[in-house]
């Protein structure tokens, strides 16, 4: 990681705005930064089972792979504007040069499109995990009315109806 990058971390951020404590978010940066369990250790002088426990954390888990994928060359972003650039230079020098073959430039659209293509299939199956792991509750209310006299329904009625007790 660069010097930009690391300070780029969220170090100072609340750990309620991220749901880490203070102490994960502190071995999540360092690991980040060290990219290795025994230094991460060394560094913050703890046990490397300690720093591989909090890593292990559902929510740690997903912080590192979070601010992974939005670094350097795995944002998805950045991999599509290299692209562009490399499209519009390669159409540059065709168009300079007076080049009649295409295969360059088809070659690089076709990644360009396949990339493409599986980062929105790789959206989609997120969304269907997410959807998926919705809460769903289903509540079923059986009324008969006065068709069929349960016992059930009788004993309702009868909790139901106060009671006039003479004194």
């Amino acid at each position: 990681m660069s010097s930009t990058e690391i300070s780029s971390l969220p170090v100072n951020t609340p750990a309620e705005a991220l749901a880490i404590s203070p102490e994960a978010l502190e071995v999540a940066n360092c690991f980040l930064q060290t990219q290795d369990l025994g230094k991460t250790a060394a560094e913050l002088d703890i046990s490397i089972d300690l720093v591989s426990q909090m890593l292990n954390r559902r929510e740690v888990k997903a912080y590192v792979d979070h601010v992974f994928a939005s670094m350097g060359f795995n944002n998805k972003f950045k991999v599509r504007d290299l692209l562009d650039t490399i499209i519009q230079k390669k159409l540059q020098q065709m168009d300079e040069a007076d080049i009649g073959s295409t295969k360059d430039i088809t070659e690089i659209l076709a990644l360009s499109h396949k990339i493409t293509m599986e980062q929105q299939a790789h959206d989609l199956a997120i969304e269907k995990l997410r959807s998926a792991q919705q809460i769903r509750t289903q509540v079923n209310i059986q009324n008969n009315g006065d068709q069929t006299v349960s016992r059930y329904s009788t004993l309702i009625q009868q909790l139901l109806e106060p009671e006039f007790i003479d004194v």
